[in-house]
């Protein structure tokens, strides 16, 4: 009896043939040829160049570094950092163009923009002052509002003399 020595063969025809056991006794079955049709090579790039009688010249692969989560959230994080300044830079466009446009309505109109400026900080800092009682608070708002609508009556008062004189 002959012993079957190339065991990971026997396993590997096993496997082929579908069978559920392994028969170490069993000769090596010859290999089957392929046929013609199914037989096929692949030549590489240098070998085709050669053929047609063609130089080659491979290229080294280049070795690219993996990224990392640091680096990415470096990344990120100037990316962020360029658009807030962007979303910045253009709400300052923004405030600065809407002051031009407010100065120059107040000019057109007459009305003194610092005056209201102060009547308006007057106003917050007596809502917010605790101190005061809830009547006096009332009074000292009433009085400035009053000093609000006389600057406007003083406005429309030399928009209508303008207008007379032109």
């Amino acid at each position: 009896m002959m012993i079957f020595h190339n065991y990971a063969q026997a396993i590997s025809n096993a496997k082929a043939n579908n069978e559920s056991q392994v028969n170490f006794n069993k000769p090596i079955t010859a290999v089957e040829a392929i046929p013609s049709e199914k037989d096929t090579v692949t030549l590489s790039d240098k070998a085709l160049a050669m053929m047609s009688g063609q130089e080659y010249s491979e290229e080294a692969p280049i070795y690219i570094r993996p990224q990392t989560s640091k680096s990415l959230l470096a990344a990120n994080e100037a990316q962020n950092t360029v658009e807030n300044t962007k979303a910045n830079e253009e709400k300052a466009l923004d405030t600065r163009f809407s002051e031009m446009m407010q100065t120059i309505l107040d000019k057109r109109l007459g009305i003194d923009s610092e005056k209201l400026e102060e009547i308006e900080a007057m106003i917050e800092q007596v809502a917010d002052d605790d101190s005061l009682s809830p009547k006096a608070k009332k009074e000292a708002l009433e009085k400035l509002e009053e000093m609000r609508e006389q600057i406007f009556k003083e406005s429309r008062e030399i928009l209508e003399a303008t207008e007379k004189t032109d």
